[in-house]
């Protein structure tokens, strides 16, 4: 049985249910799309679950998926919100040769809080962080009444999700990214700092990028007022990818 083009990962974020990336799946099942969407180590249970539990836990759950996708696909484009953009790169740096391209929204590579340099004497004294909601995170209020993300975290797993960040952020690792990539963001994110995004784009070596900004969403863009606009964005990039592949694959036979 011959294999698909490509599948694709879906990756969601730090504390997030995976309501957070699910909604792309419809627009995949539509193009007949194979996919993978996992549940990354100490989320969808209880917050107690992310207790010692490491960023590079997070990516080798991401490269488990990865690999029993390339099983029925010839290559693999993730598509990953947040952390999950995190865990993208590391695989995607790792193995280029098997990545037809990259999608990230929101990538967490640097938090918008002031707090960030606090956080490791918080860890030491605190050892949980609770969430309280900023009500101007969502254009669509409604969205924020229905999270099902984690509410309160362990302040260590907090602490590994913003180191994660600070590494992933080394200009040389970034620079060793080449695939093409499609950065989805928004100036009135108020989760990561805008202006990474940029940084993001001026700093990997991909010939073939785009940055792509929504002014009416928060941090969770595919919970909030632009979801359908973002997720039509996404779709056309990977009937894009389709029909690339379609073609090379004409050209070679």
């Amino acid at each position: 049985m011959a294999k698909a083009p490509f599948g694709v990962l879906l990756l969601h974020g730090f504390s997030s249910h995976v309501n957070v990336i699910d909604p792309v799946v419809p627009r995949l099942e539509k193009h007949g799309i194979p996919y993978r969407l996992p549940v990354l180590r100490g989320h969808m249970g209880q917050p107690t679950d992310l207790i010692g539990v490491t960023w590079e836990d997070w990516v080798k759950d991401g490269q488990k998926a990865l690999d029993e996708l390339l099983e029925e696909c010839e290559k693999v484009i993730p598509v990953a919100l947040s952390m999950g953009s995190l865990v993208a790169f590391e695989l995607v740096r790792k193995q280029q040769e098997k990545i037809q391209a990259l999608v990230v929204l929101a990538p967490a590579l640097k938090s918008k809080s002031k707090l960030v340099v606090l956080a490791p004497l918080i860890a030491r004294v605190q050892k949980t962080y609770k969430f309280k909601y900023d009500p101007k995170a969502y254009f669509e209020t409604a969205q924020m009444e229905t999270n099902q993300n984690y509410h309160d975290l362990p302040t260590s797993s907090v602490l590994e999700f913003l180191n994660f960040g600070k590494y992933s952020r080394q200009p040389e690792l970034l620079s060793s990214i080449k695939v093409p990539l499609l950065i989805i963001g928004s100036e009135h994110d108020r989760t990561i700092d805008p202006q990474i995004f940029r940084f993001l784009y001026n700093t990997v070596s991909s010939q073939d990028k785009q940055l792509v900004w929504f002014h009416r969403s928060g941090h969770e863009m595919l919970r909030d007022e632009q979801r359908e606009e973002i997720l039509d964005t996404i779709e056309a990039y990977l009937v894009k990818q389709l029909e690339k592949s379609t073609s090379s694959a004409a050209v070679q036979s």
